[in-house]
């Protein structure tokens, strides 16, 4: 490190020499003047790490450069040179505010050398106390010296603001160890110069009581104190304490507030009867989950909270993404989704997410809302309204139709003369009536459909009893008896099942086995399938068997049997191969299944 000289004598043979020696002997920059005008000049313009001025010099002596100096506050290191036994002018010089003192002597080379080696040490001591000083006075934290006795010295302005302390005069010689708001057990440990750290509320009323000193402040501060022992000569004796202290009202109170908030979030949010996740929009993870959402899934809350939300909600985990990160935008704040519960059942629900800050970092805050019965109650009215067209179709266009003809048909008999001939449109006009009949049944039937909530329906039972009720004489039912299948439909699935085995006993010609068995599919879904060995189905036939009075003497059968299905989502296709049997597959979709 180079420091930086002015050096000052009215001789410029000696400045050259001086600059000269000191340039060479130690790590100095020398900037030379002739006088104290010319050289207060260049302290305007320049930083000097120190002043080195002859005593001796016309117009302005060096005694009244440093004078000077030291009137305006400049502190910085100042030497003063003078002649041999001018004793006074050492004595004035060190009373002025002069760093060091050096008598010319005829050796420059001895006396620049000296210079140099006490020069170094002066500069870095002068820059340490400018330091400190200006670290004591500048500091916002509040900052006090004590001596050994522990009596007060100094204190610097952000400790006087702390307090309320208008002049230093009125805490002067304040004693440590009789203050109330210091802890007896740090007292003790001063005692024995160790250092303390603590944090406490600091009370006003204390200092008012014991008239420790006057102050402009009332109530309570929180406040940061470390005390630390200071040793002036012997390491192992305490020569005064350093006390430095923090005001952490301010923060104490944000702290404080952040508690009260965090607390009230989470009685809302343990409280709360509506289903809340916290989700991380990054990762997906569930970080949070109150009780409602825990009793809802049908997980504890440690498992929730180690999973991510693409266990429950069923879209693709790149839809999941999408769509959380729209709710991260604020783009949409209202979704629906399907959520898987623990038990594999699949909810429709209504999700409110929005972006939050918790823990300096952004969650997903959502509240769910099960709206799988208002679901069924809107699809109940699609549904009825369906059935309301269905029926008023049937009732005007194919029952009229009908009766029309029952009515020709009667006609007719009522004016033919031969037996014979009356017979035949009696005859017709039963066949009419029975029309009549069977559409009127039709109507009772699909007036029945979706009328009760669906219920989880046991395979194995649904089969036995749909056998019992058909005349199966040499067809044998098949099905898994090793695992077991549930099924949630309308109360009407019997009437399916019935329906499928009757049709295939009637119309499958030489049926000798009907077989159910079941398959997973990659997208979660089930295919269940009931199929016979029977003659088929034609390829032509295949799309239309479910449309009404379609087939051979079919009726209404299969096409209340898909709407039967189509209650729970469930679709049924014909998938046979004609020749080799009728084949009917089911598709039972995500959550309305169970194995057991």
């Amino acid at each position: 490190m180079i420091f930086s000289l002015l050096f000052v004598d009215d001789d410029p043979e000696i400045c050259s020499v001086a600059k000269t020696f000191l340039e060479k002997t130690g790590p100095f920059k020398v900037t030379t003047s002739e006088s104290v005008k010319k050289s207060q000049r260049l302290l305007k313009k320049h930083h000097y790490d120190a002043i080195i001025s002859d005593f001796d010099m016309p117009v302005t002596d060096g005694l009244t450069f440093l004078r000077s100096l030291r009137s305006k506050g400049n502190k910085i290191p100042f030497v003063i040179l003078t002649g041999k036994g001018n004793d006074q002018v050492i004595i004035d010089a060190l009373n002025s505010g002069a760093d060091l003192y050096f008598v010319k002597t005829d050796s420059p080379k001895d006396l620049f050398y000296q210079l140099s080696e006490k020069l170094i040490p002066l500069i870095r001591s002068k820059q340490a106390e400018i330091i400190f000083h200006e670290i004591f006075t500048q500091s916002p934290i509040a900052i006090e010296l004590f001596n050994a006795e522990g009596k007060l010295l100094q204190v610097n302005k952000a400790c006087l603001d702390l307090f309320g302390v208008v002049h230093p005069k009125e805490i002067a010689m304040f004693d440590l160890f009789q203050d109330p708001n210091v802890p007896e057990d740090a007292l003790k440990q001063l005692k024995t110069g160790e250092r303390v750290e603590y944090s406490s509320r600091f009370d006003f009323d204390l200092v008012q009581q014991h008239a420790l000193y006057k102050t402009t402040k009332t109530g309570q501060i929180y406040i940061h104190v470390q005390i630390t022992p200071i040793s002036l000569s012997y390491p192992d004796i305490t020569g005064g304490y350093l006390v430095q202290i923090q005001d952490l009202t301010e923060q104490k109170k944000s702290e404080m507030a952040l508690k009260s908030s965090e607390e009230r979030y989470r009685s809302i949010f343990s409280n709360n009867h509506s289903v809340m996740l916290i989700i991380s929009p990054d990762t997906g993870a569930i970080l949070d989950a109150n009780p409602a959402a825990c009793s809802y899934y049908g997980y504890t809350h440690e498992e929730l909270t180690h999973m991510d939300i693409t266990r429950i909600n069923c879209l693709s985990r790149d839809e999941i993404f999408q769509e959380m990160e729209r709710a991260r935008k604020e783009e949409r704040n209202f979704f629906y989704f399907r959520h898987r519960l623990a038990s594999g059942e699949i909810r429709e629900v209504e999700a409110h997410s929005g972006p939050i800050v918790l823990d300096q970092a952004q969650v997903l805050y959502s509240i769910i809302h099960d709206i799988t019965d208002k679901k069924r109650i809107e699809d109940a009215l699609v549904t009825a309204n369906k059935k309301l067209n269905m029926l008023s179709s049937i009732t005007r266009h194919d029952i009229l139709n009908v009766l029309t003809a029952l009515t020709g048909y009667l006609e007719f008999a009522a004016t033919e003369t031969s037996i014979e001939e009356a017979r035949i449109f009696i005859q017709k006009s039963q066949v009419a009536a029975r029309s009549i009949r069977h559409h009127i049944e039709f109507t009772r039937d699909y007036q029945d459909l979706g009328s009760k909530e669906p219920v989880w329906h046991d395979i194995r039972a649904v089969l036995k009893n749909s056998a019992a009720l058909v005349n199966t004489r040499q067809v044998s039912i098949e099905f898994d008896t090793d695992t077991r299948l549930v099924v949630l439909a309308d109360p009407l699935l019997l009437k399916v099942i019935y329906n499928l085995m009757e049709n295939a006993i009637r119309h499958g010609g030489t049926v000798t086995r009907i077989t159910s068995s079941w398959s997973r599919n990659p997208d979660h879904s089930l295919s269940w399938i009931i199929e016979d060995d029977g003659v088929g189905i034609p390829p032509s036939m295949k799309k239309h068997i479910f449309s009404r009075e379609v087939g051979k003497n079919t009726g209404l059968g299969l096409f209340l049997a898909r709407e039967i299905l189509a209650i729970t989502g469930i679709t049924i296709e014909e998938t046979g191969t004609e020749g080799k049997g009728a084949q009917f597959t089911m598709r039972i979709p995500e959550g309305k299944y169970r194995i057991e």
